[in-house]
This record gives C-alpha cells, sequence and structure tokens, in this order.
C-alpha cells in the first residue's frame, strides 16, 4: 500500500513540473521554446491556457502537499521507533570492542619531545602593544 502511494506522488510530483514548465511567464515558458508558444492559445483559447494550466497547477500543489503529508504520516507509523536505515544496520552489526591500549600517555614527556625553537629574545623582552611604527603617537 505505501509503494502505492509512493508511485502516485511521483507521478504527481513529475505532473507538477510538467505543468510549471508549460506555463507562459515573461519569457514564454517551456511551451514557448518548442514552439508552442502561440499555438496553445489558440488551441485552449485566448485566455483559456492560462486558466486551464492555473487550475491544474493548484490541483496539484494540493494533491503534491496530501500525498507528503500521507506518506510521512504512513512512514512513521510503519517503522514505528526503528529509526533509519543506517541505525538499523548498526544494530545488526556486532559491537565493536577494542582492544586495551598497551601504552601510556603522558603529556609531559610528550611535550618535552618536541623539538620548539623559540628564540630567546621573544621570551625576555615583551611584546611592543601599542601597534605604531613611530610610537610616540604625535603627527
Amino acid at each position: 500500500m505505501f509503494t502505492f502511494f509512493v508511485i502516485i506522488h511521483v507521478l504527481v510530483c513529475v505532473s507538477l513540473i510538467l505543468v510549471v514548465l508549460l506555463q507562459s511567464g515573461r519569457g514564454g515558458g517551456l511551451a514557448g521554446a518548442f514552439g508552442g508558444g502561440g499555438g496553445s492559445q489558440t488551441f485552449f483559447g485566448g485566455r483559456g491556457a492560462a486558466t486551464f494550466l492555473s487550475k491544474a497547477t493548484a490541483w496539484l500543489a494540493i494533491g503534491f502537499m496530501v500525498m507528503s503529508m500521507l506518506l510521512a504520516i504512513m512512514s512513521s507509523r510503519v517503522g514505528g521507533s526503528s529509526g533509519g536505515l543506517l541505525q538499523e544496520r548498526a544494530r545488526r552489526s556486532a559491537p565493536l570492542v577494542l582492544p586495551p591500549s598497551t601504552t601510556s600517555l603522558n603529556p609531559a614527556a610528550a611535550l618535552d619531545s618536541l623539538d620548539l625553537l623559540i628564540p630567546e629574545a621573544a621570551i625576555s623582552e615583551p611584546a611592543d602593544t601599542t601597534g605604531a611604527a613611530g610610537g610616540d603617537g604625535s603627527d
């Protein structure tokens, strides 16, 4: 039953896209690109094409919204609280057990082992925080 509604939803989506593209707006729409811009007005009547396509767009949009809500409700009831596909696969797979670590981490030893080259001038003299190259403030 769910698959049937998904197929209907896809058909409504494709139909809605086509009807919106066929409407002639300021640029003539997709109908004008295939040479049907003027011919559609004579086929449907001068104002009939816009009325028919506008009504079709409105009904397909309503159908799209109703089908979207229906599918959302159906999918939440069918699946229950089982979660998504990845959560389902994670539950089925064996739990990952890592072996215990054989080394101990000593942060002080790790920092001491790094050869940090810090100039003596940077350690002994404070940095100039005035931001001016001259430093006297007179202009």
